[in-house]
């Protein structure tokens, strides 16, 4: 069990986010991705309809991702 708590911590502390602001962040994203999975699936039956939407989404995705890193990253750099 202490495993599973040092895991814990350790993933928060290491992406320098709080319990809620990672649930946040981890939810957030899953409903994006199941929005984006359900547009992609109405599209492949009806290609008229979210031709760009599913795309769209999943690359707003990578961008705030990438942010993210980026922003650990720059306070890994500035921390002492």
């Amino acid at each position: 069990m202490q495993s599973l708590v040092k895991k814990w911590c350790s993933h928060l502390h290491g992406n320098n986010m709080t319990y809620l602001g990672h649930f946040r962040f981890a939810v957030g994203h899953g409903i994006t991705c199941l929005k984006a999975g359900l547009y992609l699936i109405v599209h492949g039956l009806f290609p008229c309809f979210y031709q760009h939407a599913g795309s769209e989404l999943v690359h707003e995705l990578e961008k705030d991702f990438t942010r993210r890193e980026q922003t650990i990253e720059d306070c890994k750099k500035a921390q002492p």
